[in-house]
Order: C-alpha cells, then structure tokens, then sequence
C-alpha cells in the first residue's frame, strides 16, 4: 500500500503549513515539520497527498434524506439544506458521505470560493491532492466520551453521539465554547480533553475551572504536536473526501504513469521471464522429441527387418513365428533372460525392476529392493541358472536398495 504525505494547512495567516510522512495505515513514518508549503513538494514523490483543511472553514452536519443512493446526490443535498444556509447554494460545495447507512447522511458544505482558494495554494506549490478531509473528522471517537482538542484559540469538539464542532474559544471563553457545543448534555458529558504541553501550560486554570460542569475530565497532552494524533486516525475514520463532483483530482498520463511505474516494470519483468522459463521448456521438449524419434527408429529398423525375413503372411503371423524362433533356438535371448529373472524375484517382497537394457546377450537392469541381501539372493539365482551376474553399482535410497546389475549372456 502507498505510502501518505499527510499535509495539514495553516488555520491562519499568522501560522504555517505542517506535514509529515506515514505509511499505507497512517503510522508515522518521520517528525512532523512545518513551513512553507514548497518545502513539501520532495516528500510527495511517489506517495498519496492528504491534505487536512481547518474545520472552521467548513460546516459539517447531518441532512435527513430517504433511503437510497440516488438520494445521496450533491443537487439534492443541496436543497435539502438550502433553507439553513445564508449563501445562496451554487456558491456553495456540497461533499457527501455516500456509504452512510440510515437516512441521516453527514455532508460537509465549503464555499466554492475557499475550495478554489485551497487548491490554488497547493497547485502553486506543485501539490495535487488525492484526499482533503475536515481536519475536526479526524478526531478520535470513544463510546460515552466526547473528545475535544483545543488549539491556540480554537476548540474542536465531537460529542458523544458523534456530531463534531468547531468554535472559537479565545482566552478566557472555554466554557462558554463548551457550553455551545454540549449544551444541556454538559453535565452528563465525560470530556477526553487533548491540548499541546504549551497550549495547557497557558489555559489549564481556565480549563480546571469548567471541571465542575462535566461528568468527568480527563487531560491527554499531545506532546508530539497536534499533527501527528490527527493523522494516526486517517485510516480509521473514513473522513468525507471533500474532492467530489466538480473538485474530483483528474491527473494526466505522466503523472498516472509516475504513479504505476514500478508495478508495470515489475510485471513486464515478470512476463518476460515467464516468456523465457517457456521458450526453453518448449526447446528442451523438441530436442527431447528428436532424440526419441531417432531412438525409436534404431529399435524399430531391426524389428522390420526380421520380420521381412520371417516369410509370408500376415504382421502377426510372422511376428509369432518370429518370437518363437526366438524363445525356442536362442537360449541367451532376451525372452530366456527375463524368464529367469522372473523367477529369481519371484518371492522378493517389494522387490522391482527400475530400468532394463538388452543389448549383444547381455542385461543390464536396475533393481530396487528392500535391503542389499535382496538384490544379492536374486543374483545368486541368475548364477544358478548359468547367468553370470556382477554387481555394477549400489546404493542406499531411503528405506530400499538400489542395484545396478550386469548380466552376461548364458553359459553354454
């Protein structure tokens, strides 16, 4: 999985761009840095581009809309909400959740002018998104807590039944943002507060003094930034993609190729050895087949020439007559020497043959037995039957011997 440059943008004019680098699961993989968005052009080579956008600059709510996916289109979004927005709805952009289940479908509504504003930033610096999310739907939910992070002057809150706000809470207004936030729920409220060590070292008297509203208050400081706590929830979360209808990433050739480059190297890499290891094979296979056409030949070319001398008749008639002459004048042919080797394995239990070789009077076989008394009781009786035998070659093979035995023609 693709690795992620996770960029977040400056919430203000006075603040700059932070960034940092995770893996396919959004674990850290370096610090987070901060600075000029240019800075981070290098780090986007060859990985995916989330972009966090600060939530007060955006209005993320729940519309009621029937059932089905044609409901969940950005028109009708549109009108469903018309009447709770001041700007008139063709200024405005309308990001749906379309996988939501139920009829309460989260949207996420930007001006037009502040989409065009964010992503002429990022194309200035040579950025192009694969993903911008609502950097508030990144913070963590926990079943009968409500999470709030608090950041300079500016609180983000998600309650607990999931519905996330972003307020301004200057110095000396926490309570009043928490109230507006949770209002008459605050008293039931259990808050996982998060704030940076330099953030909570400014305001945790204000912060202690709302205690007594809540049900409970528990303080986790971020010491490794703000950044890299967001980011850890990317993979999880499942954000609404702000980059949908007219604001949808469309990216040239090049930059596809860029992308898959590896892969299809790899894969043509991957064919071409495929196309190889199958072109020798085929070659090994007609050289085999060539050599066993020649082979078949020379044993057949006797064959033909001693049934043309075996008289007239029928292929069959002249091969019995062949074979009988054979089995009944020749003593030292092949068919007396497989008949005594029959029976001197005959009562060899696992006892067979693995190859045999007939050739001037001779046999050559090899033989696979259980032990090597085997193999030398049944060349004990192919001597007894006047078939000098000689052991070539032996060897242990697992639980069974093998033998190489050299026959010679009978003894008259």
């Amino acid at each position: 999985m693709a690795e992620w440059l996770i960029l977040r943008l400056a919430r203000s004019t006075e603040s700059d761009a932070s960034w940092m680098l995770a893996d396919g699961e959004a674990r850290p993989l370096s610090p987070a840095q901060s600075g000029a968005l240019s800075t981070a052009v290098a780090a986007a080579t060859g990985r995916r581009v989330a972009v966090l956008v600060p939530a007060n600059q955006a209005l993320s709510t729940n519309v009621e809309l029937p059932q089905g996916g044609a409901a969940r289109t950005p028109q009708i979004v549109a009108y469903a909400l018309e009447e709770h927005l001041v700007a008139e709805i063709e200024s405005q952009h309308f990001a749906v959740n379309r996988t939501s289940g139920g009829t309460q479908v989260p949207v996420v509504v930007v001006a037009r002018s502040t989409m065009d504003g964010w992503l002429a930033e990022l194309a200035s610096a040579a950025l192009r998104p694969d993903l911008m999310v609502v950097d508030a739907a990144l913070l963590p939910r926990y079943s009968g807590y409500a999470v709030a992070l608090l950041e300079g002057e500016s609180l983000m809150i998600t309650d607990a039944s999931g519905v996330t706000s972003s307020l301004s809470a200057p110095p000396g207004g926490f309570a009043a943002a928490l109230e507006i936030a949770l209002g008459e729920h605050s008293g039931v409220t259990a808050l996982l507060f998060h704030a940076t060590p330099l953030d909570w070292q400014r305001r945790s008297t204000e912060i202690e003094a709302a205690r007594p509203k809540l049900a409970s208050l528990k303080v986790q400081l971020l010491s490794t930034g703000v950044l890299p706590w967001l980011a850890a929830q990317l993979h999880s979360a499942a954000p609404i993609n702000l980059l949908q209808g007219d604001y949808v990433q469309r990216r040239g050739g090049a930059a596809r190729w860029q992308r898959w480059r590896l892969a299809a190297t790899l894969a043509a890499a991957l064919l071409g050895l495929h196309l190889g290891v199958q072109g020798f094979r085929l070659w090994s296979l007609t050289r085999s087949e060539r050599e066993l056409d020649t082979h078949i030949g020379q044993l057949v070319a006797p064959v033909q020439a001693a049934l043309a001398n075996a008289g007239a008749g029928s292929t069959r008639a002249r091969l019995e007559r062949l074979l009988a002459g054979v089995a009944g004048n020749d003593a030292t042919g092949l068919l007396p020497a497989m008949q005594v080797l029959a029976q001197a394995m005959n009562g060899m239990a696992g006892a067979r043959i693995e190859a045999l070789n007939f050739h001037d009077g001779s046999l050559q076989l090899k033989l696979r037995a259980g032990d090597a008394q085997a193999v030398e009781r049944i060349m004990q009786t192919l001597r007894s039957a006047g078939w000098p035998s000689e052991l070539v070659s032996s060897r242990a093979a697992g639980d069974a011997y093998e033998g190489e035995i050299q026959v010679h023609g009978r003894n008259s």
